[in-house]
């Protein structure tokens, strides 16, 4: 039996500063910018609000759609997706901004599940699957437990509170988890919904929250990156601080966490003790996005689809190149040696990591 709420507004999620900073502005028809998932060949992107297309790119580089859910004899209107989608074994599983849940073969796109399961709960985190559950974080604060196989609920963990904007992730049978108006990051036994421990945040946690071997890793709008000891109970075990608002996940890469602000920094860490190894103020430019390193090149995109391409190791400038009227909210996917974006608008993107080079792979004007 699910118990009616009410839904909190959402704020127009990082779509401006503004926005953000007052914290009151309603979204009568969320539109959603989900980053894309890849499994295999495939990639699930949202390119036509409320939908999500499972395509390949062709030689030539051109989104070739195999499926699209709902399609137009499906009874079904979705919000938009801001989840990305998650892929597990031979299903894709989505969370709408309405509380619409569903697993799909990612072969057919047709549901697995008997049916669409409503939460009465707006979501806007991406969800977690492991093993056999489904983990849906919703603005009511609640982490609500599914069946990964059926869609059943098997409980809700956490107390009803703040907003959860923040994917969690899992180490063992322990779940951190960020909440943007708590502006916390808490450890939680999957099993029995118990809180291991809760850590001040520094800020609202909208950023997805990061694992290192040893550290849980939260960016916040406190404007720092703040690491929490998974091993001494969530002790602080470093703060760094930052002029801009952190939205854009942190990329961890070895030993190195690299991170970039809505204020134009770009920072590179030592993982162990948040020391800084190198810091670039690119003026002018919001970092939403999260950073990808492929093929030896640190790559940025900023809210307005400028791009960046950087020496991972000093942070010098390798190339620039522009996305001309393309808002660029979500994180990157790797896709056969380049990276994809989709824009705000449902275009999709190519971008070559070696030199800036980019090409459309699908635009919703034709």
């Amino acid at each position: 039996m699910f118990h009616v709420k009410h839904r909190k507004p959402l704020i127009a999620v990082l779509a401006a500063t503004v926005l953000l900073a007052v914290g009151c502005a309603n979204i009568a028809s969320p539109e959603g910018w989900a980053a894309p998932a890849v499994d295999g060949n495939t990639i699930f992107v949202q390119l036509e609000r409320g939908t999500i297309s499972a395509g390949t790119l062709s030689t030539s580089g051109t989104f070739s759609e195999s499926w699209r859910y709902p399609s137009e004899t499906d009874d079904l209107n979705f919000d938009g997706f801001y989840a990305t989608p998650v892929v597990s074994g031979d299903a894709v599983y989505v969370a709408s901004h309405d509380g619409s849940v569903v697993a799909l073969s990612t072969k057919t796109g047709r549901p697995v599940w008997p049916a669409v399961v409503e939460l009465d709960s707006t979501v806007v985190a991406t969800p977690l699957v492991d093993r056999q559950s489904m983990y849906v974080p919703t603005e009511d604060g609640e982490l609500v437990v599914l069946d990964a196989e059926n869609g059943n609920e098997i409980r809700r963990l956490l107390d009803p509170g703040g907003r959860i904007w923040s994917a969690p992730v899992a180490k063992g049978s322990t779940f951190y988890v960020g909440t943007f108006d708590g502006r916390e990051v808490s450890a939680v036994n999957v099993s029995t919904g118990i809180s291991h421990w809760t850590s001040d945040a520094g800020g609202a946690v909208s950023a997805d929250l990061v694992l290192t071997p040893d550290l849980v890793l939260a960016g916040s709008l406190g404007r720092s990156i703040r690491a929490f000891d998974t091993n001494a109970g969530g002790d602080p075990a470093w703060t760094y601080p930052t002029q801009g608002w952190v939205v854009s996940t942190p990329l961890v890469a070895g030993s190195t966490v690299y991170g970039a602000t809505l204020q134009g920094e770009v920072f590179s860490l030592d993982a162990d003790n948040g020391n800084e190894n190198w810091l670039l103020a690119h003026e002018g430019l919001e970092f939403r996005s999260k950073p990808a390193l492929m093929d030896g090149v640190l790559v940025l995109a900023d809210r307005d689809g400028r791009l960046r391409g950087l020496d991972p190791a000093t942070g010098e400038l390798r190339w620039q190149s522009d996305i001309e009227d393309a808002k660029l909210f979500a994180d990157p996917v790797a896709y056969q040696g380049s990276l994809i974006y989709v824009s705000k608008d449902g275009d999709l993107f190519q971008v070559s990591p070696r030199d800036g080079s980019t090409s459309v792979a699908f635009s919703r004007g034709g």
